[in-house]
C-alpha cells in the first residue's frame, strides 16, 4: 500500500469505527467554545482585512477555524476535508458563508483545479501526515492556489519541543516531522516569501492554565538552552507546536505532478 493510500485508510477505518459517535453541534453551542474564542484571538491580526477574501481551511476536522472565521465576519469560507459525510453540520452553522468539499485523493489533487482561486488558506496539523516525497507537490499546489500576494498558515507539532516523540508518534498518519528550520525552508523552496513564525498566547487563560504555564516553564526554558547551545533553531520556537504564515511571491508555480 502506498504511503497516501495507507494515511487515507487510517482515516477512512477510524470513520467506520467512531464516526457515528461524533457530535453534531449547532451554532449556538459552537460560537463560545474555548477552541473557538482561542481561534479568533489568534487569527484576528492575520486574516485577510475585507471580510470577503476567500479563505480555505484544509482538513477543517471539528470546523473550529471556520467558526472562528464565522465569529470574526468572514462571509466567503471554504473547507476541504476526507469524509465529509459525518462532518455536514458545519455548513449548517451558515449556509450562504460556508461551502464544503470532499477531497477524494490527496491535497495536490485537490487544488490541482483551483490556480489563484484564495486569498488565506489554512492548515492545521495536517502537513506532517503528508508523506515526505509528496511534500513539493503539495505545498506547491497551495502556493499555485493562492492568489498574487495570498497567506498560507500552518499548524504543525514542533520537533524541537520538550515531547517532540510524544507529538511524532501520537498516531498511525503522521508521516514527517517538522521543526522551524525545514519548514522555512520547504516554504522558502516552493516560493514563498515573508515566512514568520508566531507564538501560541492563550486567550483569557484559567486558574489551572496559568498554573499550568507556571509548571511547564522550566521544562521549556531547559528545552531552549538546549537547543540553542547544540542545535540549528530557526524561528525561536520551542514550545510544542509551529504556527507560521507565508506570502506567495512573485516567482512562477512550480507545481509538477512529477512530484507527486
Amino acid at each position: 500500500m502506498e504511503p497516501n493510500a495507507f494515511v487515507a485508510e487510517v482515516y477512512r477505518r477510524m470513520s467506520l469505527r467512531h464516526g457515528g459517535a461524533q457530535t453534531r453541534p449547532r451554532w449556538s453551542e459552537v460560537q463560545n467554545d474555548p477552541r473557538v474564542l482561542q481561534a479568533a484571538y489568534e487569527l484576528s491580526a492575520l486574516l485577510p482585512s475585507h471580510k470577503q477574501a476567500a479563505i480555505l481551511d484544509l482538513g477543517f476536522g471539528g470546523g473550529w477555524f471556520l467558526a472562528a472565521c464565522l465569529k470574526l465576519g468572514y462571509t466567503n469560507l471554504s473547507g476541504a476535508d476526507f469524509g465529509i459525510a459525518n462532518k455536514s453540520f458545519v455548513k449548517e452553522w451558515a449556509p450562504e458563508a460556508i461551502t464544503l468539499h470532499q477531497i477524494e485523493d490527496d491535497i495536490g489533487s485537490f487544488l490541482a483545479p483551483r490556480p489563484e482561486h484564495y486569498d488565506f488558506v489554512h492548515m492545521s496539523h495536517v502537513i506532517e501526515h503528508i508523506p515526505k516525497y509528496s511534500l513539493l507537490w503539495v505545498v506547491d499546489a497551495l502556493y499555485r492556489s493562492l492568489k498574487p500576494g495570498g497567506v498560507l498558515m500552518l499548524r504543525t507539532p514542533n520537533m524541537e519541543s520538550h515531547c517532540a516523540n510524544s507529538a511524532l508518534y501520537v498516531t498511525l498518519a503522521h508521516e514527517y516531522g517538522f521543526c522551524g528550520s525545514n519548514l522555512k525552508s520547504l516554504l522558502d523552496i516552493c516560493g514563498f516569501d515573508d515566512i514568520r513564525f508566531h507564538p501560541v498566547s492563550i486567550f483569557r487563560p484559567t486558574l489551572k492554565q496559568r498554573v499550568g504555564t507556571v509548571r511547564r516553564w522550566p521544562f521549556l526554558k531547559e528545552n531552549q538552552i538546549k537547543h540553542r547551545l547544540f542545535g540549528a533553531n530557526v524561528g525561536g520556537q520551542f514550545g510544542e507546536e509551529l504556527v507560521v504564515t507565508a506570502r506567495r511571491g512573485d516567482i512562477p508555480p512550480l507545481f509538477d505532478s512529477k512530484y507527486r
